[in-house]
């Protein structure tokens, strides 16, 4: 999936589950932590535009009960591969680094598309390159705290708690999957 945006993947994350109109998706992006990702019908509907005219969505006109008659979008093969390998991607140091947001979208979709044995992989490779990366930014703090004004050390500080807090979660998830799999349990 060659230059999509977050918003993009997000967007056919939802339609992955089921087929959806562009109204629907807007309603999910204004309601939910998707927003993030964008609420704007001035960005929603072209990027519903752009994955269609790339093969990764179809979208075909239903009848509603009201006046209006509704686009449902569903994603095509080709959108389904392309999600699945977004989704089984390797996660980098780079990715822990500046792609945070893609790395939980990812995620979020991860059961109903690439499966429980992904999310098991993906939870693992996610802990070991935070598990990495946080020493350094403890060591960078320790190294440059004396010459950092108050603020900038703070808002360091608050990024590794973050970064803490995200391996605590990732660990914590991984435990919920591995004894759901002892148990037999598929989602």
């Amino acid at each position: 999936m060659q230059e999509n945006s977050l918003l993009a993947y997000a967007l056919l994350g939802l339609v992955q589950q089921r087929p959806r109109s562009g109204y629907d998706l807007r309603k999910i992006f204004a309601n939910t932590p998707m927003g993030t990702f964008s609420d704007s019908p001035g960005a929603i509907y072209p990027a519903l535009q752009r994955l269609e005219k790339r093969g990764l969505v179809s979208g075909r006109v239903h009848p509603s009960r009201g006046i209006r008659r509704r686009r449902l979008y569903r994603p095509t093969s080709s959108g389904k591969r392309a999600f699945k390998a977004l989704q089984t991607k390797t996660i980098a140091r780079d990715d822990v680094i500046h792609r945070v947001d893609e790395l939980m979208l990812r995620f979020s979709f991860m059961d109903e598309t690439a499966g429980s044995a992904q999310a098991i992989r993906f939870l693992k490779a996610l802990a070991k390159e935070l598990a990495a990366y946080i020493p350094n930014l403890r060591h960078f703090l320790r190294v440059q705290r004396a010459s950092m004004p108050l603020s900038g050390r703070l808002a360091l500080e608050s990024g590794i708690r973050g970064y803490e807090t995200l391996l605590d979660w990732a660990r914590s998830a991984l435990g919920i999957y591995t004894r759901r799999r002892k148990k037999g349990v598929r989602k």
